[in-house]
């Protein structure tokens, strides 16, 4: 009750709770036990799942809770379906039921009425559940696991949810930036290789520029900017790429990545627009190269419909000599108010996700990166080489200079206003200067707000 009424504080509001609470919507996503069988899962990798265990109530029924998801169909939706469906299965004192609902935005509320899911997946920004003490930590279920020791989780992942030594959010969808590109223009042009900088890929974009053909579609957004921001030497926040009060974007490394995307949109040989567009004008042959996501490979592969051979490369190196990249995704934390037993059964489904051959048939079905190393080694080959944007974003996903967002509960409004500059900027609406000195401004106007937690 303390940490509840803490939060409701927190959250400043005099409404009730149940005035916050008696808007939120959700549907609940059936599960059908016999929609898929145990064996499918485990014949991916041809290694064994983790052990059903025997968490039960004191009447020994089957524990049961609420998993608050928003991957609404698709085959995203219908893999988290599908693995949910086998997990029930193989666990018969556990039943887990799929909300699909913006859990992200709905979860505070949930937490203030004093009525949150037992599990729920949410985006990066858990500043503000962490800061009202409404988040239990994972640190006490990952202890002594080899699943969740360090060794055997990429660093994003480690990192990812990760305040004061406590791992708050588990990440549960892993997706990186890359670009994809058409294997049979790079030919004709003479490029052999990917370009492994930024300044290859300048030169690669000018020799595939054409009467017919842009070089290259870019997606406007923070998480395809801040990849070459990083890979300059530069940080998401003041000192740090996790938590802070302050950001850091007016100084040399993001004036450079602005006067990079600059040259390139005045030459023509860029341009941005959504990604269903892009994926079209890749497959119509009117773009060489486009950037994207890990998890939009399959629509990639899906629009460009054999036509010709998709590649894959992740974001170049910058100044500083090395690649960096952002790790995106939803990720699953354990909000507090719950029995024992049902925290209990709630990390054991979290560890069954975790184990090889859940994250084969996550990876194979929806294209988002393996969260462990044991995961990625063993995901067949076969599948790998004709999947090299999953390929690549293991590369990625293996590297230490690929950073989760800042869990501040402010970066998404930072996030927003490093759009816009960058789209100012880039397109020359604004000076480079004037666009980072007002970015600048209004990111550290939104940050000072935030505990450094």
């Amino acid at each position: 009750m303390l940490a509840r009424n803490r939060f409701q504080q927190y959250l400043g509001g005099s409404r009730s709770p149940q005035s916050r609470y008696k808007s939120r919507l959700q549907s609940v996503r059936r599960v059908s036990v016999g929609f898929v069988g145990g064996s499918l899962i485990l014949s991916a990798c041809g290694s064994a799942a983790a052990a059903p265990t025997t968490t039960t109530s004191a009447s020994n029924a089957p524990i049961s809770f609420q998993l608050w998801e928003s991957h609404n169909g698709g085959p995203v939706g219908d893999a988290v379906t599908a693995l949910v469906n086998m997990f029930d299965s193989s666990h018969p004192n556990i039943h887990v039921s799929i909300v699909v609902t913006k859990a992200s935005s709905k979860l505070p509320a949930a937490v203030a009425a004093g009525d949150p899911p037992v599990l729920a997946e949410i985006s990066h920004y858990d500043g503000t559940l962490v800061k009202g003490l409404a988040l239990n930590s994972w640190n006490q279920y990952m202890k002594n696991d080899p699943t969740f020791s360090q060794s055997n989780l990429y660093p994003s992942v480690w990192s990812n949810g990760l305040v004061g030594n406590q791992h708050y959010r588990l990440i549960a969808s892993a997706k990186v930036s890359e670009v994809f590109y058409n294997e049979s223009m790079f030919q004709a042009a003479g490029i052999t290789t990917p370009p492994t900088t930024w300044a290859e890929l300048a030169s690669d974009a000018a020799k595939l520029k054409s009467s017919n053909v842009i070089p290259l579609g870019w997606k406007d957004s923070s998480a395809h900017i801040l990849p070459a921001i990083l890979s300059n030497g530069g940080s998401m926040l003041n000192g740090s790429n996790t938590v802070g009060t302050s950001v850091n974007f007016n100084n040399a490394a993001t004036t450079a990545t602005f006067q990079y995307f600059r040259n390139l949109y005045s030459a023509g040989d860029l341009v941005f627009d959504h990604g269903s567009t892009l994926r079209a004008d890749l497959a119509s042959g009117h773009m060489a190269m486009i950037d994207g996501t890990s998890a939009g490979e399959a629509k990639v592969l899906a629009a460009v419909g054999g036509k010709f051979k998709v590649g894959a490369f992740v974001e170049p190196a910058g100044s500083t000599g090395h690649a960096a990249n952002l790790v995106q995704g939803l990720g699953f934390v354990l909000p507090k108010g719950h029995s024992a037993a049902e925290d209990n059964a709630a990390f054991t489904f979290v560890n069954w996700w975790y184990q090889p051959a859940q994250q084969v048939y996550w990876s194979e079905h929806t294209g988002f990166a393996p969260m462990t190393k044991a995961g990625a080694a063993a995901i067949p080959q076969s599948f790998l080489s004709s999947h090299p944007g999953l390929q690549q974003s293991i590369v990625a996903m293996s590297s230490q200079y690929s950073y989760p967002r800042p869990v501040s509960d402010s970066y998404a409004q930072v996030q927003a206003v490093l759009d816009s500059a960058f789209q100012q900027a880039v397109t020359g609406s604004q000076s480079i200067s004037a666009a980072l000195t007002q970015l600048q401004s209004q990111g550290n106007s939104y940050m000072s707000g935030a505990s450094a937690l």
